[in-house]
């Protein structure tokens, strides 16, 4: 009988031993970005909203951050594409992915293992750095607590001008926690990065130190980062300091497991529906528009690669739909985001074709 018991009771320990590793595998998996999840691809394309820079928060296991006040200023579109069919190909050759933000181009070479940046280029050509040893910007597979640093250095030209840069870097994945955002966007197991970067340029004499701090904010279903806020310290000659600041949000919203199809509470205002959800071929797509508005629609995949977009353009107040083809969309059997924009707000449902 002690016998029994004795086993009864070890196997409890080694029961509860397998279940608790199966917790914290879960947990690690659903926090680490990968090459697969999270690497930068050709073809995507980046919509995210310029807004208000804010303090990023407290660090640290089980944070929240609450940017719910965060105030639009404008949209913004990024795009990546092939560093080979660039016309900048000749230039970086060691590149694979390129990515346009701004009209300026930062060059990357992507693999399993880490997103290294190779190389800028200004908009207008005027400027261009090529990293000798190149700036690690992740490694992968990356998750909370896990953090990287090294040097980097290189060439930069100005017109007629040339110098050298060289810096160093840290990149750690510094928060785990709830993220919430405007329009009644809340994420849970959102993953923070913090990205710190120090440089000397010097430039035909001239010399500037520079102090850059980024904060990103990550999540299992999006391969961007769905916050970013930057803030930059650049030391003059002349002994003055200069701070500027930048911030993004991305409006991707995805559906919580307890509703399968509606996002957030816009989706409920404008009464925006799509039905039959799932779907063979044809989706019946329906909103309300309280006012007179203009109206645009696209379709992403889930990893933020625009598939097709609708200009519908202004609309009276009312009841109105939309009716889309699969096939004649293209979409293959699958989960999509269905995103409808009324004067600049964005909502966003998914639909699934069967």
């Amino acid at each position: 009988m002690s016998n029994c018991v004795y086993l009864f009771q070890n196997m409890k320990k080694f029961l509860f031993s397998l279940l608790s590793f199966s917790f914290l595998t879960a947990s690690f998996a659903q926090t680490a970005l990968t090459y697969q999840t999270h690497g930068l691809v050709a073809d995507q394309m980046n919509f995210m909203k310029l807004c208000n820079y804010t303090d990023p928060g407290i660090a640290g296991k089980n944070a929240v951050w609450d940017f719910t006040g965060l105030n639009l200023k404008s949209d913004f579109e990024g795009a990546s594409r092939e560093a080979a069919i660039s016309e900048y190909a000749g230039v970086f050759k060691e590149t694979n992915i390129v990515v346009e933000e701004f009209g300026n181009y930062f060059f990357f070479r992507v693999t399993e293992d880490a997103m290294e940046q190779y190389g800028f280029i200004s908009g207008d050509g005027s400027t261009t750095i090529r990293y000798d040893d190149p700036f690690v910007k992740m490694k992968f597979p990356f998750s909370f607590g896990d953090k990287n640093s090294g040097d980097y250095s290189g060439k930069i030209s100005g017109g007629c001008r040339t110098g050298v840069i060289f810096g160093k870097y840290s990149v750690e994945a510094d928060g785990l926690g709830t993220l919430s955002l405007p329009q009644d966007v809340t994420y849970d197991n959102a993953l923070r990065i913090r990205e710190t970067k120090s440089f000397t340029q010097s430039l035909s004499g001239d010399v500037l130190e520079m102090e850059i701090v980024t904060y990103r904010w990550y999540i299992n279903e999006n391969r961007l980062p769905v916050l970013s806020l930057i803030r930059k310290c650049s030391h003059q000659p002349n002994g003055d300091s200069v701070i500027t600041t930048q911030a993004a949000y991305n409006p991707v919203l995805f559906v919580r497991p307890a509703s399968p199809f509606a996002v957030n509470s816009q989706a409920k205002s404008l009464q925006f529906n799509a039905y039959p959800n799932p779907f063979n071929d044809l989706i019946n797509i329906s909103f309300n528009l309280p006012v007179k508005s203009g109206v645009e629609m696209a379709v992403f995949s889930l990893d933020g690669k625009l598939i097709k977009k609708i200009v519908i353009g202004e609309l009276q107040p009312g009841r109105h739909s939309q009716q889309l083809s699969a096939a004649e969309t293209g979409l293959a059997r699958g989960t999509y985001l269905l995103k409808v924009l009324v004067d600049g707000i964005e909502t966003s449902l998914k639909i699934v074709r069967q």
